[in-house]
């Protein structure tokens, strides 16, 4: 006796066949996601990229420092490039080895080295430097004189102790 409609292939091989379909949608599956998400860190990675080399070229700008040159240093470029101060001007040279010439002022009076500025002959940053080293000098002395004194007054001290 024979069943009518009924295939020859068993429950049990339509079973496996179901089960290989499915198994090959889910490697499909895992495939096109394992894709997705290489493309999307490699999408990442070049927004990344482009981040970075935007704020390291922002950065790089940002770094960029201007300089100003002062009145006087203009001032003094140019004395620098000019002719040296005239003989009867009372300013007197001296050379150092790297042929620089150099204005001495450590002779002149205040009103002196004031003339000097408003000729032109000396930059008032010179004269400045050249007031200040004097008053350290003068302050040094003055200190010199101080401590002279307080070891004439510690051995008048000692000299009356005995």
């Amino acid at each position: 006796m024979e069943i009518s409609g009924v295939s020859s292939t068993s429950s049990y091989d339509l079973l496996q066949q179901l089960q290989e379909e499915k198994d090959k949608k889910t490697e499909e599956q895992a495939a096109e996601q394992a894709t997705a998400a290489s493309s999307a860190q490699i999408a990442a990675t070049g927004t990344v990229t482009d981040v970075t080399t935007d704020s390291t070229a922002e950065s790089t700008t940002q770094n960029v420092d201007t300089v100003e040159i002062s009145a006087e240093g203009k001032a003094y470029q140019q004395q620098m490039q000019a002719s040296p101060p005239p003989k009867g001007s009372g300013v007197s040279e001296a050379s150092t080895d790297d042929t620089e010439t150099s204005t001495v002022l450590t002779n002149l009076s205040e009103e002196e080295i004031s003339q000097l500025v408003e000729d032109g002959t000396i930059t008032q940053a010179q004269a400045n430097a050249e007031l200040a080293r004097r008053a350290a000098l003068e302050e040094a002395e003055e200190s010199q004189n101080d401590d002279d004194q307080m070891e004439e007054q510690e051995d008048l001290y000692i000299d009356n102790e005995d």
